[in-house]
């Protein structure tokens, strides 16, 4: 993933059936489980798909033995799920390498406030 990707949040299709920007913020209000951090500051999403009322959140996580990964995707499904128009919603894992590269400056800033980075 680079930077840019999420910051500009042009990740996947969309075809204005779901407000893009409404999946976003319901994205931003998932928290990471063992983080202070939300799944966005983190850099998890990797790909946001809205076709036809079905959002597909792309995600890959800190780490592939994550203990989280099950809590993670349910939190993401009914997240996505409260969106006005979402008709289904269907998590993805996109198995990318994830670095402390991916958390956004806000995410650090956070990191920093509670001594994690």
């Amino acid at each position: 993933m680079t930077a840019d990707v999420l910051r500009g949040r042009a990740v996947g299709r969309c075809d204005g059936s779901v407000d893009r920007d409404a999946v976003w913020s319901a994205l931003e209000r998932v928290d990471d489980p063992e983080l202070p951090l939300s799944i966005v500051d983190l850099g998890l999403v990797r790909r946001l798909d809205i076709v036809d009322g079905t959002v597909t959140v792309g995600l890959t996580y800190t780490s592939l033995a994550c203990p989280c990964v099950e809590m993670i995707r349910e939190d993401v499904d009914a997240a996505v799920r409260a969106v006005p128009d979402v008709r289904s919603a269907r998590v993805d894992d996109v198995l990318e390498r994830w670095s402390r590269d991916d958390v956004t400056p806000d995410g650090r800033e956070l990191l920093r406030a509670v001594a994690v980075v």
